[in-house]
């Protein structure tokens, strides 16, 4: 089977690029989303509006579905409107949102149930690299369906892992993304230990940078987004929040002892309780600054 035409479910911000880079690649997309700015911002890149899921589907060799969570996938595929139902022979589901593992799976059994061929496929990198095609990849599923779904993959991204069964995908998503948060409230809380102390934050980095300590954050995305005061989501603090709590779930279901997973939620939690969800995971830097206490500055004085 060879995928020229492609049914695409949520347009957001990382769904958006993709859709582009697959057009710029020669594929027939028909995008749909519940936002019809979304819709229409991709028409404007040479998409087909879908007015429903199940109009997306139709007709399409493969289906995207690149949504928030898995109340969303299953709201796209059974909702009155889904696509599920209205499988055309052959057809191929490729689910590329971000969600525990455990959850991935099912969903695959319920595409098998009803006819369905199943991929699973966690994205990595940010929404700035999704409209670069820069994407990398995490597919879990059948060797030939994994096969299928390859060309695709390569006109939206550069990188492509191959993570095995169905749910290892979405497992190396979650661990991934686990480090990268809680790496990045361990870099926020340091740098703002040596701003309470008198450090500069160029001095702190300095050092982090050139020892061990350093890290995705210490090296790119802080200086790059909060330290320069610009605070727009590269990725979403929200969207970490969720991957976060997501990585904690999983943490009890596999049964692995855990010291960092809940106290680094409670303090996204914080930050999204605060108003800096729709800002850069970053901006947990402000919100640490925003809560610094009146003893301790008095210590610096």
């Amino acid at each position: 089977m060879t995928v020229k035409t492609i049914g695409f479910i949520g347009l957001g911000a990382m769904g958006s690029g993709m859709v582009r880079n697959l057009i710029k690649n020669g594929f027939s997309v028909t995008g749909f989303d519940l936002a019809p700015n979304l819709v229409e911002a991709a028409v404007a890149s040479g998409a087909q509006a879908a007015e429903t899921p199940r109009d997306a589907a139709a007709g399409a060799d493969l289906v995207i579905t690149m949504l928030p969570n898995a109340v969303n996938v299953d709201a796209a595929m059974d909702d009155p409107d889904g696509f599920l139902a209205g499988a055309p022979g052959d057809a191929l589901l490729m689910n590329c949102s971000s969600i525990n593992p455990f959850e991935a799976m099912r969903l695959g059994q319920k595409a098998a149930d009803a006819g369905w061929r199943y991929v699973d496929c966690a994205v990595g990198r940010t929404a700035t690299q999704a409209a670069e095609g820069k994407c990398l990849f995490m597919i879990g599923g059948a060797a030939g369906d994994k096969e299928t779904v390859k060309p695709a993959l390569e006109a939206m991204g550069d990188t492509i892992i191959d993570g095995g069964e169905i749910g290892r995908a979405a497992t190396l998503k979650i661990v991934n993304n686990y480090l990268a948060l809680v790496s990045c409230l361990a870099t926020a809380e340091a740098l703002a230990i040596g701003k309470a102390m008198g450090l500069t934050t160029d001095l702190a980095l300095e050092v982090i940078n050139g020892t061990t300590a350093r890290n995705g954050n210490t090296q790119l995305n802080f200086p790059n987004k909060v330290l320069r005061g610009d605070v727009t989501p590269g990725f979403p603090l929200m969207h970490g929040r969720k991957d976060l709590s997501i990585a904690v779930e999983l943490i009890g279901q596999a049964g692995v002892a855990s010291y960092l997973g809940r106290p680094a939620l409670e303090a996204f939690d914080a930050a999204e309780e605060q108003g800096h969800g729709g800002n850069d995971c970053s901006d947990i830097l402000n919100m640490l600054e925003n809560n610094r206490s009146p003893a301790t500055e008095e210590i610096t004085r």
